[in-house]
């Protein structure tokens, strides 16, 4: 996969870093709304792909 030049990893710093160290520390993780969204629409498109492969 070939990524864009200007992508580079940044620091996590401030209230960002404090989330994700409460996060890891809880065995948890940090997402935001549409990746959770995004998530629940692709395993319940793959849910509904595995229900119609099994009645056939």
């Amino acid at each position: 996969m070939k990524y864009p030049f200007h992508t580079q990893s940044k620091p996590v710093v401030g209230e960002e870093a404090r989330k994700l160290i409460e996060a890891i520390e809880a065995g948890q993780s940090v997402t935001n709304e549409r990746a959770l969204a995004l998530a629940k629409r692709i395993a319940d498109r793959r849910n509904q792909a595995q229900a119609n492969a099994q009645s056939k």
